[in-house]
């Protein structure tokens, strides 16, 4: 056995166990991470997947039964785990499909930075995507921009390898993008911000034979028609699983066209500020890593690659002015690619650095990659444990009231996350209750009395979402004779026993048979 070889195997064994390690820590981190979620303040969007998860898995259907404003797949997936394994113990595991797709995020922003500057380069890409607050506390949380960014990441990996493979291979890889395109788009439709980098990549496809304008427009023709094809099967296996309906795509396109016509001053710095104390700083290190990439992408024809990851990172600003409205978990969709991009940059600095060292003292052994992935690991574990992602939960006693109901009860409630964590349920068409859907008119006064009256209480909650019209609130009190009160949270049912036990105060028919205590 050659010295070569053994120095070739031994590279083999330290990559493998490097890989382990940053996998080991991406799940203790999101295990870290989703133990503590009881502890923690959620989305409102977690509450609102909760419901609507647990009513599809009851049999409700979706768009006609259930409101939702996305595309079909994210919540038929979400409902698997509880039509399978019931509430308590489908939760759990709708939850760990949320952290997978939590390390498929990672994943693909290793893939991004391996492909250009090698496996090491890979590991500090995925950790630094672990490490970013947002991921943490969407690990464990519901919501569709984490799979949707990461089924993006997919594509877009997918596509970057197909650029320079082999012929008849290439074709296998660009379906394979097109497809897990696709899921993407039926995750949620905002990952359209992906589709200009595929575009590029599709442009600057790599020649492995003839060479020339019209040797280019087959290979890109061809590319693009097996992403296409890829695209179009997994629309048709994903359509026929799941049968949306017509309904699907009035509420999905026609609710978004009409809640982008309000009122919503673009603001993308504040978008990426809402984040917390990363948000800034990683995306303004991103957009300097992107230029140092450019400039020195890696390898010969890498530059192509580099310009693709950065137009995706970079494609949060034009997305901030002009989708209406924007959120703080909106930012997820831009966290991979701008991990990846700091990374190249650092990479880029460390390559020329290392040329000029290496010119006085001559080749060293490459240990830098290693040492900076076990430092990378030791510092997040350390930030993991010694920081939070989202405010803590403190006990209520609307929420200890809640849990002594019976687990029929049903209430249209500002609150969708309290009702789950109580064991109840609301009425599906009112799952969502946001300020987006009743502003842009598509939950009225009308749907919110009407939902009420077959259910068995209304709970306004603070904010105030279904209560901030005062309409509702005057018709709950006309309607529901016990009235009870607790932590700026008001609960109106038909029967006072269902109260009368609670810590708080309860009203019947306007006077108080029970007075809140004394702080």
């Amino acid at each position: 056995m050659t010295g070569a070889t053994v120095t070739l195997r031994l590279t083999v064994v330290r990559d493998a166990l490097l890989w382990a390690a940053v996998a080991a820590a991406a799940a203790w981190t999101f295990a870290y991470r989703a133990a503590t979620s009881r502890a923690q303040v959620l989305d409102y969007d977690d509450g609102v997947y909760w419901q609507t998860a647990l009513a599809i898995a009851d049999g409700a259907r979706p768009y006609t039964e259930v409101f939702h404003a996305q595309p079909p797949l994210f919540p038929w997936l979400v409902a698997q785990p509880f039509a399978l394994l019931g509430a308590v113990d489908g939760e759990t595991a709708a939850r760990l499909l949320m952290t997978g797709f939590a390390a498929l995020l990672a994943a693909t922003a290793a893939g991004m930075a391996a492909l250009l500057r090698g496996p090491r380069a890979g590991m500090l890409a995925a950790l630094a995507v672990v490490a970013f607050p947002l991921v943490q506390r969407y690990s464990f949380q519901f919501g569709a921009d984490l799979p949707a960014a990461a089924l993006g990441g997919v594509a877009l990996c997918l596509a970057l390898r197909a650029r320079s493979a082999e012929r008849p291979g290439r074709w296998w890889w660009w379906a394979g993008s097109g497809a897990a395109l696709c899921l993407a788009a039926l995750v949620k439709l905002i990952v359209v911000v992906v589709a200009p980098s595929l575009a590029l990549v599709l442009l600057t496809t790599v020649s492995t034979g003839p060479t020339g304008w019209w040797a280019w427009l087959r290979r890109t023709a061809a590319a693009s028609g097996s992403m296409l094809a890829g695209f179009a099967a997994a629309a048709a296996v994903a359509l026929l699983v799941i049968r949306p309906g017509r309904a699907a795509w009035d509420q999905v396109f026609a609710f978004h066209l009409r809640a982008a016509e309000s009122a919503n001053s673009p603001d993308v710095i504040g978008m990426i500020d809402n984040t917390g104390d990363w948000g800034l700083p990683y995306f303004i290190a991103a957009g300097v890593g992107g230029l140092l990439a450019l400039g020195l992408p890696g390898r010969a024809d890498g530059r192509a690659d580099v310009a693709a990851i950065a137009v995706w990172a970079a494609a949060i600003v034009p997305y901030g002015y002009l989708h209406h409205p924007v959120f703080k978990h909106h930012v997820l969709l831009f966290v991979a690619p701008a991990g990846a991009l700091i990374v190249l940059g650092v990479a880029a600095l460390w390559a020329v650095a290392r040329r000029g060292v290496q010119r006085v003292t001559g080749p060293r052994r490459r240990w830098a990659g290693g040492v900076a992935v076990v430092v990378a690991i030791a510092a997040g574990a350390w930030y993991t444990t010694h920081n939070t992602v989202a405010p803590a939960l403190s006990d209520t006693f609307v929420e200890a009231c809640l849990r002594g109901l019976p687990r029929d009860v049903v209430l249209v409630s500002d609150d969708q996350a309290m009702l789950s964590r109580a064991g109840l349920r609301t009425p599906p068409w009112m799952v969502d209750t946001s300020h987006v859907r009743i502003d842009s008119g598509w939950l009225t006064d009308a749907e919110i009395t009407a939902a009420a009256t077959a259910a068995d209480g209304v709970l306004f909650a603070r904010p105030r979402r279904i209560g901030k019209h005062p309409e509702v609130r005057v018709w709950a009190k006309e309607h529901f004779p016990v009235r009870y009160t607790a932590d700026r949270y008001e609960l109106y049912v038909h029967a006072a026993p269902l109260v009368i036990g609670c810590t708080g105060k309860v009203q019947i028919d306007g006077k108080t048979v029970k007075e809140a205590p004394t702080p």
